[in-house]
Order: C-alpha cells, then structure tokens, then sequence
C-alpha cells in the first residue's frame, strides 16, 4: 500500500461511520483500514455489493482447491505408494498359491518316506523340521521389517525405484532351510 499517491473517495455518511468505527475496532487508520478492504475485494474478483454471492464464491473457490490438493494427492499415491503395493500383494499372492501346490506335493512325499523310518530316524526329522520352522519365522521377520523400513524411505511423495529382493530357488526366506535338510541323515 503505497501512500505516495493519494485520491479522494466519498462515502455517505452512513458507510463513513460503519468504515470508520471498523477501522477504530481493528486499531487501524481509516485510510489504511479502506485500502485493506479494497485490496482484498479487488485481489479476490469479488463484488463488495453482492454479499451472498461474495461468500458463495470464497467458498466454492476454497472448496475447489482443496478438492484439486485432494485429487492431486491421491494421484501420486497411485503413482508412487499403491501400485508398488499392488505389485508386491499380487507377487505375493501368485507366490502362496505357488508354494502351497508345492507343499501339497512335498507333504505327500514325506508321509511316503516317513513310514519306514525308524524311531530315531524320524526324531531326527522332527527337530530338522521345527529347526527349519524356526528360521523360516526369524527370516519372515527380518523381511517384514526390512519391506517396512524400506516403505519408509520411499514411501509417499519420494521418488526412488523400489527395491527388487530375490530369493533362490528352494530358500524360503534368506537364511531358510532346504528340503535336503529334511532328509533322514
């Protein structure tokens, strides 16, 4: 607000008084309280005599940006977080369908075997297998805490490429048993 140039403005009287005790409210001249709304009438496109019309508009103008800000955010959601999350649910998925074909099979298999082991022979495989157990769980918790922290890092609004982990035939998980660990020894 530049006091530089001055104009002169007329009021009626009525006006004058409402435009002077506002600006006495507010501990402002009145020539800065009437530039002020001014300002804020001409910066927002606005016509100060159409008063339901004015706040009709300042709502749906603040209504409209947020719905943009919404949008927009949901879009790079999709982009960077939920696709990834797609990708690995579905990976998963295909990969548990997987798995428990194969472990039908396997099960099968080793209930064939198991009937001609001796005592001895299928404790052995009993501890084989709670040993194989347990480093499964340990594995699956290293991986869900690594998956968690690498989500952190590239989670909403960062840009990195995700991080592909692949795991060799036969290991169930990085430190995972084998199936030839089963077998009686």
């Amino acid at each position: 607000m530049s006091t530089a140039l001055r104009k002169r403005v007329t009021l009626d009287s009525i006006a004058y008084r409402k435009a002077d005790a506002a600006a006495a409210e507010v501990g402002a001249s009145l020539g800065a309280y009437t530039s002020a709304a001014v300002e804020y009438f001409a910066t927002r496109g606005l016509d100060p005599r159409a008063t339901e019309a004015r706040e009709g508009q300042l709502i749906m103008q603040q209504i409209k940006k947020l719905g943009d800000r919404v949008f927009g955010f949901m879009q790079e959601q999709e982009r960077t977080l939920l696709t990834a999350m797609l990708e690995e649910m579905l990976r998963t998925r295909i990969t548990l369908e997987r798995v428990l074909r194969m472990n039908e099979i396997l099960v099968s298999n080793l209930n064939t075997q198991l009937e001609t082991l001796s005592e001895a022979q299928l404790q052995r495989q009993q501890q084989a297998l709670q040993l194989l157990r347990q480093r499964n769980e340990e594995a699956v918790e290293r991986q869900v805490k690594e998956a968690l922290l690498t989500a952190r890092k590239q989670g909403p609004g960062k840009h990195e490429a995700p991080v592909e982990r692949k795991v060799n035939p036969g290991q169930s998980g990085e430190e995972g048993a084998t199936s030839s660990e089963l077998k009686a020894g």
